[in-house]
């Protein structure tokens, strides 16, 4: 029992970068992993890079803005027992929903600048991967995250991340 536990431990650190070789190469079959094309290539990292300082600047921006909602929340409290409640109430929901749309477009321009750099990096993988594949000769070409092992001269990953610095360097988020 012992011995299990610490097998599933072993497996458990094990990196599906590093698995082990299984057998000789089989022509026309190619493993990639999608993921590690992109994190590897300069593109995934721009884009990782932008999104990391966009998020940043936004959420410096929505605490600015929020302090100032804050400040008009409290502001209206302060003065609570000069107007009629149901006054107080539609204040304080108007101040809720200023708030609540501030969030969501902060997110909304989160999402889009994503999707806009998303789709930059898969264009360049599809080109990359057009180029890699031929070359390569690859019949078939599976996912190599989802593999428990495989021959490494069947992994087109790194060429796919070195075709794809080829295509693009830097994403355009704005």
């Amino acid at each position: 029992m012992r011995l299990i536990g610490l097998f599933v431990t072993s497996l458990a650190f094990a990196s599906p970068a590093f698995a082990q070789t299984f057998g000789p190469p089989i022509p026309g079959y190619c493993m990639l992993s999608r993921t590690g094309a992109i994190s590897a290539s300069r593109a995934g990292q721009s884009l990782q890079a932008q999104l990391k300082q966009m998020q940043v600047s936004l959420n410096g921006e929505l605490a600015q803005r929020r302090a100032a909602l804050d400040q008009q929340r409290r502001a209206l409290e302060a003065r609570q027992s000069a107007i009629a409640p149901i006054e107080f109430q539609r204040q304080l929901a108007v101040l809720n929903q200023q708030a609540q749309a501030l969030e969501q477009q902060q997110n909304a321009r989160f999402i889009a600048a994503q999707t806009r750099g998303q789709q930059q990096i898969d264009r360049a993988l599809n080109d990359a991967l057009s180029r890699v594949i031929t070359r390569s000769a690859c019949s078939v070409v599976m996912e190599r995250d989802h593999a428990y092992g495989w021959n490494n001269a069947m992994d087109i990953t790194a060429a796919a991340a070195r075709e794809m610095d080829g295509v693009l360097q830097n994403v355009i988020l704005q």
